[in-house]
């Protein structure tokens, strides 16, 4: 039977009155496994349950109001989990060294690309051109969800004798859309890198891309 993290051990180790009142929450090295509770706790602002065995990231997508979240040496395999805090609005500190999916090729540029609030990943301070440089090589959050499913972007499931009949060019030559939607994403990974990089700049930094951009559409008219 795995181990849960009960209302009792948590008022017990904060002296809270109730659930929904705990805005902090350390538990390092129990061997939790089970942290279902979290739908309980809104108010949640700093948790740390390092050193557990907790193995998905879905109950803290309860804790809206999370802004610290340490989960080192945990079981946490899959980087698709991701998808479960990738909204917490708050969240700036995020610790998942020596879980599983840490080991990921790429690990750190993935985190910070599904998680462009975050200031902070396994105690290290993301600069500005780290983000930038991450969400421009890292596919976006939604495709680390298409493949989490293990689903093809699009399957016809009705009426296969008629695309046998009369196969239509979309059907025969899917291949030509694909460099599309990559560049379409490339673009937009492209263009989130700037508007991050954006909030950095001062008046006379923005002065300056102000007119590099004026520049550009002016060569862009020029060559139509």
């Amino acid at each position: 039977m795995s181990k849960a993290l009960t209302a009792d051990l948590v008022l017990q180790r904060t002296k809270a009155s109730s659930l929904d009142t705990v805005k902090n929450l350390n538990l390092w090295g129990n061997d939790i496994e089970d942290v279902r509770i979290l739908k309980d706790m809104p108010n949640l602002e700093v948790l740390s349950l390092s050193v557990n065995k907790i193995s998905t990231l879905k109950p803290f997508q309860y804790c809206k109001k999370l802004t610290e979240l340490y989960l080192r040496k945990n079981l946490i395999a899959d980087l698709s989990e991701l998808r479960y805090i990738q909204q917490l609005p708050y969240l700036k500190v995020l610790w998942l060294w020596d879980n599983p999916c840490a080991e990921v090729p790429n690990y750190r540029e993935i985190v910070i690309s599904n998680m462009p609030n975050l200031v902070k990943l396994d105690n290290q301070a993301i600069s500005p051109e780290e983000k930038a440089q991450a969400v421009a090589k890292t596919p976006q959050p939604q495709r680390v969800r298409r493949e989490e499913r293990k689903e093809p972007e699009y399957i016809p499931k009705e009426e296969p004798p008629r695309r046998e009949r009369d196969p239509s060019p979309a059907i025969k030559e899917p291949p030509r859309s694909r460099p599309r939607r990559e560049n379409d994403t490339r673009t937009d990974n492209i263009l989130c890198a700037i508007l991050a990089l954006l909030k950095e700049l001062d008046e006379n930094s923005l002065e300056i891309v102000r007119r590099e951009i004026e520049k550009k559409l002016q060569s862009l008219a020029i060559g139509k």
